[in-house]
Formats: structure tokens, sequence, C-alpha cells
């Protein structure tokens, strides 16, 4: 298994994609502590995955609250030990014209989607750093590489900052052996893009390769190769896992 023993945090793991990132992670022999707002989901996905509850930990956290985050923390070392891969998933989207964009949902998009992950990444730092070892993988999108419609900039912004910490990080932890890389999803069929018409999410794809839809198992294929021993000189990169819609 190819994360044997580990300790994962994933953010927004309630439900679509952090559920299936978090469902990979423990077939893949991992423990797990799943960060979610919606603590219900969380402990719902907990039971799941493993009833006894020796490899699973649910949270409740706001990943815009320093406080939550720094608890959550302590928590999860408390309960495991240590922490072997961050998975900054935790992310929303409010979609609108630049017209209709008002100031007030322009910054709630960048505190969850940016500030959010920085504060993670501040607050697990500590522990890698003490164990001279850690790998963060930040969930960014497609929206980031590319100007494609239905994109609102609040959120295309948030996603492009985030590969812009990605790479600073990348540097800044490297000489701790942190490695920190970045996985960019094109439109994938979960709870949240559901929310739109099948028309809308039709022009997502727009000019995909491969006739396959984007599914949440996708991605956590991904995480699990930049999470494991098989990308141990791999850090700072953007891995691009959209079907052929962006190819750069």
């Amino acid at each position: 298994m190819e994360l044997d023993g580990k300790i994962v945090i994933v953010t927004g793991a309630g439900l679509g994609l952090g559920k299936a990132i978090a469902t990979k992670v423990v077939a893949e022999g991992a423990s797990v502590a799943l960060w979610d707002m919606d603590l219900a989901s969380v402990e719902k996905v907990a039971g799941e995955l493993d009833p006894s509850g020796r490899k699973v930990l649910a949270l409740k956290v706001n990943v815009t609250n320093e406080a939550e985050v720094v608890e959550a923390v302590r928590k999860t070392v408390e309960k495991f030990g240590r922490v072997d891969v961050l998975v900054n998933n935790a992310g929303i989207s409010r979609h609108e014209s630049l017209e209709n964009m008002t100031l007030e949902l322009f910054n709630q998009v960048i505190n969850v989607n940016l500030t959010g992950p920085f504060l993670c990444c501040k607050s697990v730092t500590p522990v890698m750093k003490k164990q001279h070892s850690g790998k963060i993988v930040n969930i960014a999108s497609l929206g980031a590489r590319t100007g494609r419609p239905g994109v609102g900039v609040n959120y295309a912004a948030s996603k492009a900052g985030l590969l812009g910490i990605t790479k600073v990080l990348a540097k800044e932890l490297g000489p701790d052996n942190i490695y920190v890389n970045a996985i960019c999803p094109g439109p994938i069929l979960t709870d949240q893009t559901r929310q739109y018409s099948p028309e809308v999410f039709a022009t997502w794809n727009a000019g995909r390769a491969v006739p396959k839809d984007g599914l949440p198992e996708d991605i956590a294929d991904a995480v699990i190769f930049l999470a494991s021993s098989r990308s141990d000189w791999v850090t700072g990169i953007t891995l691009d896992v959209n079907g052929g819609i962006f190819i750069g």
C-alpha cells in the first residue's frame, strides 16, 4: 500500500472530492483526520471508513479561523502522533460576472480558498519540520490556468494564488524535506458541480481531449502519487488532471 502507516489531514472531507480523497488514502493504508465545517458529514465518513475509530478522526474546522486550525492540528497530533500529509481540499465557488461580483462575495471565496490553505500550511509546518519530513498537496483548479467561461474572478484569483503559495513553499520548506505540490482538476462530477445544469457543465468541458467525465477518484489517485514516496523528487509542480482540456 502506497501510504501504509502515514497520517493524512484532508480538509473539506465531508463530501465529494474530499470524501473521495479520504477514502482513497485509507484504502492505501493511511490514518486520516477528516476536517470539515459540517461535523455530521465527516463523522458519517469516519464511520464508513473505520467503524472502530482507530484510523480516523472527525473534526469540525473552519479553515479561515486560525485558532480552529491550530487546535485541529493539535488534536490530530494528539491522536496520531504526527502529520505526514496535508491535503488542502476545502473550497467554495461563487461564480458571478464582474458586474455582479460584490466585494463581500469576492472576499468570501478568497478567504476559504486561499487564506484557508495558508493557515493550514502555517499550522502544520512546525510539526513537519520537527519530523524533518512531510508532504503538502494543494487542490487548485483548471480555473487558475485558463480564463474559461463561467469561472468568477474570485474563484480564479483564489486558485491562482494557491499555485503561487505552492511554488514559494516548495522552495522555503524543501530544506526540511517537506514537499509542496498542487493539483489542478478540470470539471469534476461532484455534489458541488451538480448544482449547475448539464449544459453549463458541458461548456466547462469544451475542448476536452477524451470523452471520459472527470470523477473524484481521478483526483484522489493523483493525490496518492503526490503524497507517497513515488513522488520523492517532485516538488513545486502543478499537476493538471483535466482530460486534456488544458495542455500546457
